[in-house]
């Protein structure tokens, strides 16, 4: 019993960490690779102050890893299998979509999985 209070108290605080919005798009966008803080605020039209402070709860709970180039510091999923879970999780909270379609949301988890392709095979679908 102990062991189940620990595993289901561990995994409430990582949902409450990544439930924002912004902290799931980030990363789904990171499913792609590497990317700095600016790029990431640049495709996400978010600033790189925002970017940063999600970072680094992402990094808090062991989400995010980063690697630093010289002055340049990027970030990279720690299990990549997260984009995956987090896609596959549009099915669970479909129903609950009442402005989105089903076309919408087939339409979203194409782009996301389509993202985690390397470049030169996405360019070739």
């Amino acid at each position: 019993m102990p062991s189940r209070k620990i595993v289901a108290h561990e995994l409430a605080h990582v949902l409450r960490q990544i439930s924002h919005p912004d902290r799931i798009r980030l990363l789904l966008k990171l499913q792609a690779g590497e990317q700095t803080v600016n790029e990431l605020g640049e495709i996400l039209e978010i600033s790189p102050t925002r970017v940063s402070q999600h970072l680094g709860v992402l990094r808090a709970v062991a989400l995010v890893e980063t690697r630093t180039f010289g002055q340049k510091r990027v970030y990279r999923l720690a299990q990549p299998a997260l984009a995956a879970w987090l896609i596959e999780g549009i099915d669970f909270i479909a129903h609950r979509l009442s402005r989105a379609t089903p076309d919408d949301i087939a339409h979203a988890k194409q782009l996301w999985e389509a993202e985690a392709e390397p470049a030169d095979t996405a360019a070739a679908a």
